[in-house]
């Protein structure tokens, strides 16, 4: 066999076949640190698949035959060619070579017979065609409210549903949850069991990270894809159901600051830098009312900014949180809601609807409320 390909065409692919490995299992299923390389004359397919799903990313290429090389080796190997050299891949029994100019270099084998099947998605009972771009907000957008808790497995990854003409990406760690909506002309899914695991949320992003033009998401009964730009990932989902978080967002919020985002944020990083770094969660006081949007910290830090005010409230947060809620906007303003005192905060971008989110609230008995001049 003798593939011919340039380094930087293949560096890319490996970039987009990266599936979430363990070193656990690395070790204990060497098989699974794999790369399947196949070539038809046409193009060159990159496979990678584990227990948990496969990616096939197809390129450019010349020449014909396939072989299987450890992962990892492979792809440091052809990052280190300039982007424009052309690589030969070849293979004689139980190791593979890479060749470009007088360099050669050799790789071990593993047999084709042993790699781990492919998934294939099956009977599809689900499919919605979207931009790219939309794609990506779907699954990068709300990712950092996603839990990690083991013990709140089925919060750990991104639940996707059809509402109405819309395509939702929901997740949340029970601290707070992101809610992003797309326009979609079919439909997904209509139950609450589409949850895409954390890491392979990752993978998702990585696929269609450069993506043009339109994806496809489908479902079956028990997995997940999508495919676009020459590649395609299919996954196992979370085996669960995801709560009821319609329930959460349908509260009445009539007291409502808007201010700018910027603003808002160096605030934040302002409390954040003064913060004792052995506490082991840094809370924060928020007040508005006709003199703006008041922020105090328990050790007496204060600052106000000037802010577009509706009714009037006082509710606490933490400062990690919050901050991490204004990255994931997009727009010059936000505007924080709450129906009174212990209700969750209400995060909104005033220009964008397909935007929400909530943000649990917390109890600083001990912060006094500094009047507003001190920050002045």
């Amino acid at each position: 066999m003798a593939i011919k390909i340039l380094s930087g065409a293949l560096s890319e692919a490996l970039g987009r076949a990266e599936l979430p490995l363990s070193e656990k299992w690395a070790k204990r299923v060497p098989i699974l640190t794999a790369v399947k390389l196949a070539a038809d004359g046409d193009g060159l397919s990159v496979t990678r698949s584990s227990f948990d799903g496969t990616i096939v990313t197809t390129i450019e290429a010349t020449g014909e035959g396939e072989v299987a090389v450890p992962f990892e080796r492979l792809a440091a190997l052809a990052g280190h060619f300039p982007a424009d050299a052309e690589l030969t891949i070849g293979c004689d029994g139980n190791v593979a070579t890479v060749a470009s100019g007088r360099s050669r270099f050799k790789l071990p084998v593993f047999p084709l017979p042993d790699l781990p099947e492919r998934h294939i998605l099956g009977e599809e009972t689900g499919r919605v065609d979207i931009e790219a771009k939309a794609a990506r907000d779907l699954f990068a957008r709300p990712a950092f409210a996603a839990s990690s808790e083991a013990t709140r497995y089925y919060l750990n990854g991104i639940f996707l549903h059809s509402v109405g003409d819309d395509l939702v990406a929901v997740a949340t760690d029970g601290y707070r949850l992101c809610r992003v909506a797309t326009p979609a002309t079919t439909t997904l899914s209509t139950d609450r069991t589409l949850i895409v695991p954390n890491e392979m949320v990752k993978a998702v992003n990585r696929l269609i990270g450069k993506a043009t033009g339109s994806v496809t998401l489908r479902r079956s009964v028990r997995l997940f894809a999508i495919e676009g730009a020459g590649s395609s990932l299919v996954t196992k989902r979370i085996d669960a159901n995801f709560p009821n978080y319609e329930r959460l967002i349908s509260f009445g919020a009539p007291n409502t600051v808007t201010v700018s985002r910027a603003r808002l944020r160096e605030s934040l990083a302002r409390f954040a830098a003064v913060a004792d770094r052995e506490a082991r969660t840094h809370g924060i006081r928020l007040r508005w009312n006709g003199d703006g949007l008041q922020l105090s910290a328990p050790d007496g830090s204060v600052d106000l900014l000037a802010a577009d005010v509706e009714g009037k409230a006082e509710t606490a947060a933490q400062v990690r949180y919050l901050a991490e809620l204004m990255g994931a906007l997009r727009g010059d303003s936000v505007r924080l809601s709450t129906g009174g005192s212990g209700d969750m905060i209400l995060v909104s971008d005033p220009d964008d609807q397909t935007f929400t989110a909530l943000q649990m609230t917390m109890v600083l008995s001990s912060v006094s409320a500094p009047a507003a001049e001190a920050a002045e």
